[in-house]
């Protein structure tokens, strides 16, 4: 979905939800974690959602929080599926084998460490995944948090 001036409100309540997310991980878990809370947006809508603001004006999107976020949450699916079932059997859910289908695609080519992580799940390498998923809690969602302390 490309965000404009039609549909940027949409983007704000994806980021409300990556925030209260990205919370959740770090007080219950400090990492991935089994149902973590992802909101109610539609992540694979942002994972690589262009915008285009009017001339001369901004929409104060983080672009980057908005697709590292809603692929996060992707993540965060994947993750509970394996822990529900003990296999990664994309053709029995439908979500996951949309996100799946996205992957493939190189929707996430622009996040690195998670497309790895997308890499080694749909590789059905669980361990190796799990340890990526620490990789991208500390660059993705430690880093956020690091950073936005840093501005106070």
């Amino acid at each position: 979905m490309a965000i404009t001036g039609d549909n940027y409100q949409l983007a704000y309540d994806a980021i409300r939800d990556i925030l209260f997310m990205y919370v959740d991980m770090a007080e219950s878990y400090k990492g991935f974690g089994h149902n973590i809370d992802t909101g109610c947006f539609s992540p694979l809508e942002f994972v690589d959602a262009p915008i285009y603001e009017p001339k001369d004006s901004t929409f104060g999107i983080d672009i980057s929080l908005l697709q590292s976020g809603s692929a996060i949450a992707l993540l965060c699916d994947l993750s509970d599926v394996w822990d529900e079932f003990g296999t990664l059997d994309v053709t029995s859910h439908s979500s996951i084998l949309k996100t799946k289908g996205a992957y493939e695609i190189g929707r996430f080519s622009h996040l690195s460490q998670i497309q790895q992580a997308f890499s080694l799940g749909f590789g059905l390498d669980e361990e190796a995944f799990r340890e990526q998923l620490s990789v991208v809690y500390r660059t993705y969602v430690c880093s956020y948090f690091s950073d936005l302390a840093k501005s106070c």
